[in-house]
């Protein structure tokens, strides 16, 4: 079986605030990943320089840049100043081929009678931008947000039919919204159609029906990821595997490690999978 590209997102290194972006390119190629996924959030304006040249310091420690994520807050208009950042972004983001979009709201009390139509109406001058720019945007499922579920995202991308748009499957978040096996089956029906694989270790952080979850190395976490592994490359899956480190503490280039070699283990029931 081919093996997926393995993508670090820089936010595994946000508990060191005296990384700047070179010394996190070179602290995720020196762990052995194959590419390096930005996340400028929350998105200021000192983050646009670094944006406007985005892949110049991955080249040169071998890495690709995968995606950049970002949010669209539909608490707040499209003319207040977080939502104009998101559009400059948009407009002058260089070096990446997708934009990965979470949809927030920020205050509960501004939620949109209708979410979908609210959701669409905004994407719709996003899209006219990615497209002429030829970068891709995939809906960001987000656990806690308006739209939380693969499966809500894939209904938005059918119903707009943007030659730009796709969507993603995030493990985490799926997990904190469904149980294991809750988990497998979501990515079964949608294996074919996501653009890119968001996965970490996954434990949930109290009982009950919904609960967010912590982030830890692949080798670390109460969801079994060996199956949704195997489900990607019975379904065929050719995208990028990205891991996901959001508050991730202690050794990071250590924890960084472990997630190579958890993900390139031969004893790895997926890592047998012959697709032929």
């Amino acid at each position: 079986m081919k093996r997926w590209p393995l993508i670090a997102m820089e936010n595994i290194l946000f508990a060191d605030h005296s990384l700047g972006w070179p010394e996190r390119c070179a602290t995720i190629a020196a762990a052995g990943y194959d590419g390096i996924y930005a996340v400028p959030y929350p998105l200021s304006d000192d983050d646009f320089p670094r944006l406007r040249q985005l892949d110049r310091e991955p080249w040169r420690h071998g890495l690709s840049v995968s995606a950049v994520y970002t949010n669209l807050d539909l608490a707040q208009s499209s003319k207040h100043e977080t939502n104009q950042r998101l559009t400059k972004l948009f407009q002058e983001v260089e070096g990446t081929p997708r934009i990965e979009l979470s949809i927030k709201c920020s205050k509960p009390e501004c939620m949109p009678e209708n979410i979908d139509e609210s959701i669409l109406r905004r994407l719709e001058p996003l899209l006219a931008i990615a497209e002429r720019r030829g970068i891709q945007v995939a809906i960001y499922p987000h656990s806690f947000y308006p739209l939380e579920t693969p499966d809500h995202a894939a209904r938005l991308v059918k119903r707009l039919g943007h030659p730009s748009l796709a969507y993603l499957f995030a493990t985490s978040h799926v997990y904190a919204v469904s149980e294991p096996a809750g988990v497998v089956a979501q990515l079964a029906a949608c294996v074919s159609e996501i653009v890119s694989f968001n996965v970490c270790g996954c434990r949930r952080l109290s009982p009950g029906a919904r609960a967010r979850c912590g982030h830890f190395p692949l080798d670390e976490g109460d969801l079994s990821l060996d199956d949704l592994f195997l489900l990607l490359a019975e379904g065929g899956y050719g995208g990028e595997v990205i891991v996901q480190g959001q508050g991730w503490t202690g050794d990071l280039p250590a924890m960084l490690s472990r997630c190579v070699s958890f993900f390139k283990n031969p004893q790895n029931k997926f890592c047998d999978y012959d697709s032929n």
